[in-house]
Order: structure tokens, then sequence, then C-alpha cells
């Protein structure tokens, strides 16, 4: 069934609700645009309560979650060399702002360099599956619609895992685990491209740092289906790539 206009938002409390409304109007008032992206369009429309709140900021993400607390209070955290802020509105809830960005790798599985003031729809090519690359442009009075430029939502009903570029896991072979626990979690599968570029990643996975492999390890041990991921990534080669025994 599709989900429409206020439908988005439907399952969410009044505060929350409301939370939203007031960062929509703070940055219409500052000139910006606000949307929800990744796991809460993904969990939506996969018909689960969504828990992650995560917004992109047509603008200054920093200058907007500053201007939150000033006009609103609450308590307000700023990482601003990435240009996120995380602001906690004064009923509790949280929100997760950071600029539209794009992405560049030096190396591979270098940290990225990132550019911010970037479009909405450039933020949304450099994530890392299809299914996590939606949006929900926010207005005062809901969603305005649902941007969806790489079929997203098509793979949600096929029930399928697929990367947005050939090189997706020679950036960023941290999405080799990411990849295993949304099979999982979702019951999914890999698209047979997606499958056939594994192993492109499996060769740099020594050229990440213990640290990232750990905290994926970490993620993944807290998944209710995390055995079944970490079979398909011995079923991939992926484990002997992490550590021969």
């Amino acid at each position: 069934t599709a989900v429409q206009g206020s439908d988005w938002l439907a399952p969410l409390d009044e505060a929350r609700r409301n939370g939203l409304r007031a960062i929509c109007l703070r940055a219409g008032a500052l000139g910006m645009r606000v949307a929800l992206v990744g796991g809460f369009v993904r969990d939506r429309l996969l018909g689960l309560a969504p828990d992650d709140f995560d917004l992109i900021v047509e603008g200054d993400a920093t200058t907007l979650s500053r201007d939150l607390e000033a006009s609103l209070g609450g308590a307000l955290r700023v990482h601003r060399p990435f240009g996120t802020a995380t602001w906690q509105a004064s009923d509790g809830h949280t929100f997760d702002l950071a600029s539209a960005r794009r992405e560049t790798y030096a190396a591979p599985a270098a940290l990225p360099t990132v550019t911010t003031g970037s479009s909405l729809l450039e933020d949304l090519a450099r994530r890392d599956f299809s299914i996590n690359a939606m949006a929900l442009p926010l207005t005062t009075e809901g969603v305005d619609g649902l941007l969806d430029p790489f079929d997203g939502r098509q793979d949600l009903a096929t029930g399928t895992v697929r990367v947005l570029h050939p090189l997706s896991f020679v950036d960023d072979p941290t999405r080799l685990f990411r990849a295993a626990r949304y099979v999982a979690r979702y019951d999914f599968k890999l698209d047979p491209t997606t499958s056939a570029l594994i192993g492109s990643g499996i060769g740099h996975l020594r050229d990440l740092s213990g640290d990232r492999i750990r905290h994926e390890l970490a993620l993944m041990a807290a998944e209710p289906a995390a055995a079944t991921a970490m079979a398909l990534l011995a079923e991939q080669t992926v484990l002997p790539g992490v550590h021969p025994a």
C-alpha cells in the first residue's frame, strides 16, 4: 500500500512530530531544506516502527542546530569537522542532523574526504545501498513525497540488497559487513551484481583499521540474526579476509 503525505509520520508520537515540524520551520527561516533519510524511510516502507531520525540539511546543519538550541532550548552536540550535529529537544527526543555532502576516497578503504554544500540528490548518491538511498523531504505539514532516485523501494519490495556503483566495496569494505546484516535482518538477498562485486572488497579488508572491523563485528553481534549474517560472511569468504582462522 502506498504511503502518502502525513501518513509517513503517522506512527510517531505528537512530540516527535512537533520536533520535526519545529526543525522544518527553523530550516525554512534560514533558507534551508531538510529531509528524513536512510533507516527511517526504509523501515517505514517495511511496516516497521522507525527509530532512526537522521535528517539531511540542504545548507549548514551546524548553523541550523545552533539555531534550534537558541530558539527552542534542549541540548546540542556539534561535530563541526563532519558537518553534523545531534539536537536533543527539551522533551528528550533526539534528532541527528547532517549537511548534504559529497564524498571522495583517496585510496581503497580510506576514510572519505567530505565536501558539504551539496544537494539532497548528491547526498543520496554517496550512500551504501539503494534501500538506504531514499529520502522524505519535510514540510511543516508533513512529507513532500518520496525521493527514490535509485529504485530502493522496488528493491525493498523484492527483498534485495544492491550497491549503487561498482567500486562501492572497494571504497568502503565495511559495507561487506553491512550487506550481511541487512540480508540477515530482513531475510533479503544480494542482487547478482552486488554478489559478484564482493570479491573486489575482500582484498581491501586488510586496509581497514582493526577498530573499524571490530565496530562492524560488534554491530553484527547485536543483531537478532547475527549467526545468519556471520554464516553469509563465511560463505562469501569475507571472514578469512579478516583473519585466516
